[in-house]
């Protein structure tokens, strides 16, 4: 019997062929529903659903975060230019609602899943490893899994998989991203993420042999250097070393699988 696995799609609605595609070839070897809390008033919401077949939806409200980035006192130098404060707390909130709305359908229709992986829908990969379903089987509790790549200022924050339980700790992800603000952190997705990793002992695990890339095709901001940080650029010595530790641990579970 297939193991199943329930994709988690959040916030933002996306289309892209390659990207259903790719989502089709990575769980071929499982039996997968697809879950989404999506922002309402999105256009292509009914074509996307259609398309992606959509197990069930939930559709939500984008909140006002003024008050909650009025706190933030660091950012990384390619904050406004690689990415925006507020898309932040809009896709951690998005996937919290979503890990509550996946707990809710539990409990409601008793639909057990084994692994729930956290997926966005511009992703694409040239390259699937034959032996991911074995990789993936052997995520054990309070474990968490990423692809080798993009794992800038801290952990890949667009695809990872855990088991269901685990998965669960994502519920509280926004009480989370408040400690560490008020813990007077330089703000990135990836480097929020390595924390909530750390504070929820987790252990990390590495996808041998599975890079992924994003469609950007719209945004190019990132390549206009004249857009400057809208907060102080700024790393205290314990989040350089938070850093340097990261990226040695990525760089040896690399080394591992091979």
């Amino acid at each position: 019997m297939k193991k199943k696995i329930a994709i988690l799609i959040s916030g933002q609605i996306r289309i892209y062929k390659e990207n259903l595609d790719f989502l089709k070839k990575i769980f071929s070897e499982f039996d997968y529903d697809i879950f989404a809390a999506l922002w309402e008033n999105q256009n292509e919401t009914e074509e996307f659903c259609n398309l992606y077949q959509i197990k069930n939806i939930k559709k939500i409200q984008q909140k006002n975060w003024e008050d909650k980035i009025g706190k933030i006192q660091y950012v990384f130098g390619e904050e406004n230019r690689s990415y925006q404060l507020v898309n932040i707390f809009h896709m951690w909130h998005s996937i919290s609602e979503n890990v509550k709305f996946l707990d809710e359908q539990f409990k409601i229709y008793n639909v057990d899943y084994d692994y729930v992986c956290r997926f966005r829908t511009d992703l694409f990969s040239n390259k699937i490893p034959n032996n991911i379903q074995t990789q993936i089987l052997k995520l054990k509790n309070n474990e968490i899994i990423f692809p080798e790549n993009l794992h800038s200022r801290g952990l890949n924050d667009l695809f990872f998989i855990c088991n269901f339980r685990t998965f669960l700790e994502f519920k509280n992800v926004m009480y989370y991203l408040d400690k560490f603000i008020e813990e007077k952190r330089p703000l990135s997705s990836e480097y929020f993420l390595y924390h909530f990793v750390k504070n929820n002992s987790l252990k990390i695990k590495i996808i041998n042999n599975l890079l992924i890339d994003i469609f950007d095709v719209k945004n190019k901001s990132h390549k206009n250097y004249e857009l400057k940080p809208t907060k102080k650029a700024y790393i205290p010595f314990k989040d350089k070393v938070s850093l340097k530790y990261i990226k040695y641990k990525i760089r040896f579970l690399k080394k591992l699988n091979n």
